[in-house]
């Protein structure tokens, strides 16, 4: 790798985009201070389009970004690229968080749902909104297409050729929260493939203690509240707990035993599966 001035290419998977979303991505990676290359992959599981995107990319850098993931600023991907000049780190996570302002468009009902993305997330891993050298995810065999925790699993084989470390850059999870059905599905199916990976994977799956404390009865209230960002709201408790808290636990306990329980798989975007791969 060039550590003077490494080629880029950000690659977004993209299925049923958010079209103002999808948008703010785009010019967004335009204004970088790091010319990159963008790559749009249609249309396909996550994962395929994940990896045709990669073995596409010129750039010896790989930047993965989900199609609602936005760059807070145009530093974005220099932040992301520079710990890389070490050799040793084989991955730079982005920390995650929600404007307010795009928030308080929602609805109450789904801002009571969704007030844990306005605090400051730092996961140590999350596939889709990290970097990474071309290099090593072809050392690595690319993303497993045939699994459901393509996330966990990916982490763990990427840990074991390298370290990962934090880019100090944020992006702007977008999710288009608009419709309180919709949000509710989209919580359900998330905990419904929670529990699909935790059958498929066990305790070896990353974060296992955390995913089974939230599918825990009761218990599973601390997760929610360890999430909530207590010093800025917390004038909405009792709100949340009656519209957002309470229906989120019974989401996350009948969600996640389902998935275990079931013979379904959790391959993203299934639809795909039938039309047209890009």
């Amino acid at each position: 790798m060039n550590k003077m001035n490494p080629t880029v290419s950000v690659v977004i998977p993209v299925y049923k985009p958010d079209k103002e979303v999808f948008e703010k991505l785009k010019e967004m990676l335009r204004r970088q201070t790091v010319p990159v290359e963008i790559i749009e992959k249609w249309n396909n599981p996550e994962a395929v389009s994940m990896n045709r995107g990669i073995k596409e990319a010129k750039g010896s850098i790989i930047v993965i970004l989900a199609q609602d993931c936005v760059p807070s600023d145009e530093w974005y991907i220099e932040k992301m690229i520079k710990p890389l000049e070490d050799e040793k780190v084989v991955a730079v996570v982005s920390d995650l968080l929600l404007p307010e302002k795009y928030w308080k468009k929602r609805p109450f009902l789904a801002r009571m749902f969704t007030i844990e993305d306005l605090k400051l997330r730092k996961p140590s891993m999350n596939l889709s909104s990290c970097s990474y050298r071309k290099e090593d995810l072809e050392k690595i065999g690319y993303i497993n297409e045939n699994i459901s925790a393509i996330d966990t699993e990916f982490g763990k084989r990427i840990r074991e050729i390298g370290k990962i470390e934090r880019g100090n850059a944020i992006v702007y999870h977008l999710h288009p929260h608009y419709d309180y059905k919709k949000v509710l599905k989209t919580f359900y199916n998330y905990s419904k493939y929670n529990g699909i990976a935790v059958r498929e994977e066990g305790i070896k799956i990353d974060g296992f203690t955390q995913r089974i404390i939230r599918a825990t009865p009761f218990l599973g209230f601390a997760s929610i509240y360890f999430r909530y960002p207590l010093k800025q709201y917390f004038y909405y408790l009792p709100a949340h707990f009656l519209f957002g808290a309470m229906i989120e636990h019974i989401i996350n306990v009948i969600g996640f035993w389902h998935g275990f329980f079931s013979k379904e798989t959790g391959e993203r975007n299934k639809e795909a599966l039938a039309g047209k791969k890009n």
